[in-house]
């Protein structure tokens, strides 16, 4: 049996994607920044769970990080035939108010190394016709987020991305799936620098663990995008009928006014 493969795993829906595979049995390599979280998630789902768990801590927003990850599991004869892309965060903040560094590190981490990943496990997956490979997204793919600019963006990239993908490997024995949640119960805010009103305050979040719980039947069953929660569907029921000048407004509203520069 292969390994599953989650990145962002020390909190919020990576841990609760680790923990759900550990659950089914499944050995996991967990992969995140923080080592010594890492480490007691690894050992808790070998506890719990019986089954090989491996932490592999690592800073995804750095360029070359998705093939330093890829070649460290090669070269321990780990076979990934499930890939969590979960890794990414977002800042609160005007585009020409941000600080570029963390600008680029989003990018890198929401889309590139993402995309890095789903090709360099893809391949060998598709190579041995099977694997399933699941792309965090979010409720704000479908939409354009004025003080969240590059966020909004880069889960509409996911989104269509893994949708895309998702056609042209079909029939192969390699399923491609998005995720796409609303409000969610995680550290997404705090990591964010948000203040005062915004989206995450105006309405109540799902657990992470109910989210995933979607996320991974849908995986399972080879779908290729789920929408979860009310907010979700009604997000993009929202998109597909509302001019995009009346989203983007009330998108702004809903995200409220950044704290401050993030310099």
């Amino acid at each position: 049996m292969g390994y599953a493969l989650v990145t962002g795993a020390t909190r919020g829906i990576g841990r609760e994607f680790a923990s759900i595979l550990a659950q089914h049995g499944k050995d996991v390599i967990v992969v995140a920044r923080r080592e010594n979280a890492l480490k007691a998630l690894a050992a808790q789902l070998h506890e719990q769970h019986g089954v090989h768990a491996v932490a592999v801590a690592i800073d995804l927003t750095e360029e070359d990080s998705a093939d330093e990850l890829f070649s460290l599991t090669q070269d321990a004869g780990y076979f990934v035939d499930t890939l969590v892309n979960n890794a990414g965060f977002w800042d609160l903040t005007g585009f020409l108010d941000s600080n570029w560094h963390r600008s680029r590190d989003l990018m890198e981490l929401n889309m590139i190394t993402l995309t890095h990943l789903t090709y360099l496990y893809g391949r060998e997956m598709r190579k041995h016709h099977f694997g399933r490979i699941l792309n965090v997204a979010s409720v704000a793919a479908a939409f354009a987020g004025p003080n969240m600019a590059l966020y909004y963006a880069s889960k509409a990239f996911v989104l269509s991305f893994t949708e895309a993908v998702a056609e042209e490997v079909r029939g192969t024995g390699l399923s491609v799936t998005a995720l796409c949640p609303g409000p969610t119960g995680t550290s997404f805010g705090v990591n964010a620098r948000m203040e005062g009103r915004n989206f995450l305050t105006m309405v109540e979040p799902m657990s992470p663990k109910a989210v995933v719980q979607r996320g991974y039947r849908a995986m399972m069953t080879g779908r290729t995008a789920v929408y979860v929660g009310p907010v979700t569907k009604v997000g993009f029921f929202a998109a597909r009928i509302l001019p995009r000048r009346v989203t983007r407004a009330i998108c702004k509203w809903a995200n409220g006014t950044p704290g401050r520069p993030a310099f």
